[in-house]
């Protein structure tokens, strides 16, 4: 417990800090929960026989304990520590499996505010937005926004590269930090970044991967217009046929591979627009580094993710109603 709190923050601190707050403080009390162990477990080796084989009679004179006693209290120690003892294990090498895919320094610097982008960092979500002003000088608010849910296991600052271009553009862009790494369907995580943004007419979710699983069931149950997966899809058939909805994958993707991307169609409403990225891979969704499983790619970083971005700004744009004439 403790070796794998000290490794987790010795390798994703920065990571842990900017992330959800369950993982940095479940870790934070696993390694406390490792150092009271470690000092329990000294006590009961140097001391642990001398208690367990005498009683105080009450008149100052040790008797030890009859065999009863002993085993009594055995299986009092047994009833206890064996559960307590799954129960760490457990969560410490889920601890250990949820070590996050850390942001590459492209897309740290891409969190900056800079020029008229501004980003905020709040407790389980981050936001880019543009402070353009028109002639009048007054603030020119976004109309439409996206929600962004990542990938399991990767910092939710990953996307912050792929995702600013929108930004650019004049949307509102929000991606959520998903409790341990991990955005499950049926979550409610959205509703936060949008109850907070009422100056918004137009919303889309979107997701990376397992993001998408869980954007998919939120736009299938929630008045948003638009639904954006990134080498993705549904976990089951969308009840909705309304939604507006973009599918972008690559050619070389190892895990989301093309033939599931075919394969799961029929879960989409009949007017889903695919975006294939010839020569494209998973991690090319964000900038996390390679990932375990993952295809060989035949096209560079940079010119998979322009496809990515100029897609993803078509979805956007189509939200707004066209004026009638």
């Amino acid at each position: 417990m403790l070796a794998v709190a000290i490794w987790l923050i010795w390798t994703r601190g920065s990571t842990l800090l900017n992330g959800h707050p369950a993982m940095l403080i479940t870790t934070i009390a696993v390694g406390i929960a490792g150092v009271i162990a470690v000092f329990w477990a000294i006590g009961s080796l140097l001391v642990g026989e001398r208690y367990d084989s005498y009683v105080d009679g009450g008149d100052g004179q040790p008797r030890r304990r009859t065999p009863t006693q002993q085993r009594r209290r055995a299986q009092v120690r047994l009833a206890l520590g064996v559960p307590a003892l799954i129960v760490c294990v457990a969560l410490t090498a889920g601890l250990a499996w949820a070590r996050p895919f850390p942001a590459d320094p492209v897309a740290i610097a891409a969190m900056r505010s800079s020029g008229d982008i501004g980003v905020s960092d709040r407790l389980t979500w981050f936001e880019m937005k543009k402070t353009a002003r028109n002639a009048k000088g007054g603030l020119v608010e976004p109309t439409v926004g996206l929600v962004f849910l990542p990938g399991a296991r990767v910092d939710p600052q990953a996307y912050a590269q792929v995702l600013r271009p929108l930004v650019e553009a004049g949307y509102l862009v929000a991606v959520v930090k998903p409790p341990f790494g991990f955005a499950l369907p049926n979550s409610s995580q959205p509703d936060a970044v949008i109850e907070n943004h009422p100056e918004i007419g137009h919303w889309a979710v979107g997701g990376h991967s397992l993001g998408g699983v869980a954007a998919s069931s939120y736009a299938d149950s929630h008045p948003v217009s638009g639904l954006l997966l990134y080498a993705s899809y549904p976990a089951g058939k969308l009840d909705r046929t309304d939604l507006i909805v973009t599918s972008i994958s690559g050619s070389e993707d190892g895990l989301a591979t093309p033939e599931k991307i075919e394969t799961s169609k029929a879960k989409l409403p009949e007017s889903t627009t695919y975006v294939v990225v010839d020569g494209g891979i998973h991690a090319f969704f964000g900038d996390y580094g390679s990932q375990p499983g993952d295809g060989t790619p035949t096209i560079s970083r940079a010119d998979a993710q322009q496809q990515i971005e100029q897609a993803s700004a078509a979805l956007l744009a189509s939200l707004v109603p066209k004026p009638k004439k």
